[in-house]
């Protein structure tokens, strides 16, 4: 006859653990760590700027601006008088058609051909130097307008700093683009502005 095997409390509790493979313990564990990971993504203090247009209005932008179109100009008026000279060179080279032979006439004919070109290239050359030249600038000063934001985030302890475009609706106290409009200007009141016209690589 099988005899009855009579489980106590304490050995009926080794069972059951030894079932289950501790779960209970690694259950709290994962409780207790929870909280944590959800604290720190927590955000309790939002601001808005609208950083494009705190760009453009920024003094430092204006007076870069001043200098490209000062740049702008000096090229024009040095291409307008290179293509004041085209002009009478084509005109001379015109009137000298049924005056020299074929051959030499051609050769006259290309290789002013070839100063055309040379010049449209130069002249592509200045305009894309000084459209780089700008977009050089902005990102400059882009950087500073964030290093100004993150001073202030810390500051105010704001969590979180949005773009305006990624709101509809919001209170007029989030909006911080004027504050940083305001310090970026202090910041670069003083500042030497230069602008590095180089000629772009070719492609």
């Amino acid at each position: 006859m099988m005899k009855k095997t009579r489980f106590t409390p304490i050995g009926l509790l080794i069972c059951m653990m030894a079932f289950v493979g501790f779960a209970p313990a690694s259950f709290s564990q994962t409780d207790a760590t929870a909280p944590a990971a959800e604290k720190s993504m927590e955000v309790k203090r939002i601001a808005l700027v609208d950083l494009d247009g705190v760009l453009r209005a920024a003094d430092a932008n204006n007076r870069i601006r001043e200098l490209l179109d000062g740049q702008r100009a000096k090229f024009q008026d040095e291409f307008r008088a290179i293509e004041v000279e085209l002009q009478q060179s084509e005109r001379d080279l015109l009137a000298k058609r049924e005056l020299m032979a074929k051959e030499e006439y051609d050769r006259l004919v290309t290789a002013f051909q070839a100063r055309v070109s040379s010049v449209q290239k130069e002249i592509q050359y200045k305009r894309q130097s000084i459209d780089n030249a700008y977009q050089k600038a902005l990102s400059d000063i882009r950087g500073l307008a964030i290093e100004v934001m993150t001073k202030i985030a810390n500051e105010r302890q704001i969590d979180l700093i949005l773009n305006r475009d990624s709101s509809v609706i919001f209170l007029p106290h989030l909006n911080i683009s004027d504050e940083v409009l305001t310090r970026l200007n202090e910041r670069t009141k003083n500042a030497r502005i230069e602008v590095e016209i180089k000629k772009p690589v070719a492609q």
